[in-house]
């Protein structure tokens, strides 16, 4: 697997960033064109879903990205909630609809499953396994194995411990 190093590899960005094009796109026809306020606040919240995505990567902390895609999510489900009342005007049809609706869910599951992923025990990028050379491997492994410490000549110079 390759490393992430834009927030456009994110494939759940890809998605969302699909899906408020598609709803761009459903907002052009009438009658919805017409409900101007439901046109801007649905295409704003759908927007606002990749797009905070992309601010929480570029912040560059994992702390910071975070609530970034918790600030998705809620975007999203405002999407969702402009959706049903488009539905419920008749703008869209009930597989339009019933489409779009699953396709938020869709992103929703993944960016939880990513949020889960970076904040596991044991995951992430403050939490990565320390590598150590392999030199200091076996000097650890020969005091285990013998209970003695490394000789003096080996010692290592304080303040240069690995991290």
């Amino acid at each position: 697997m390759t490393a992430v190093r834009n927030f456009t590899d994110l494939y759940f960005w890809q998605r969302a960033r699909q899906w408020s094009k598609s709803i761009f796109k459903l907002t052009g026809r009438k009658p919805f064109c017409n409900d101007c306020r439901l046109v801007v606040q649905i295409n704003d919240s759908s927007e606002s879903v990749h797009v905070n995505i992309a601010e929480g990567f570029g912040r560059g902390t994992q702390a910071v990205f975070v609530p970034f895609l918790g600030y998705s999510i809620g975007s999203l489900n405002e999407t969702q909630s402009h959706l049903c009342a488009a539905h419920d005007r008749e703008y869209v049809t009930k597989d339009e609809f019933g489409q779009l609706f699953q396709e938020g869910t869709e992103i929703r599951k993944m960016t939880v499953g990513f949020i889960t992923s970076m904040v596991r025990p044991g995951s992430g990028v403050k939490n990565m396994c320390k590598t150590i050379s392999w030199t200091e491997h076996v000097w650890q492994r020969y005091e285990q194995i013998t209970g003695q410490p490394r000789p003096e000549i080996f010692q290592r110079p304080k303040g240069d411990e690995e991290e």
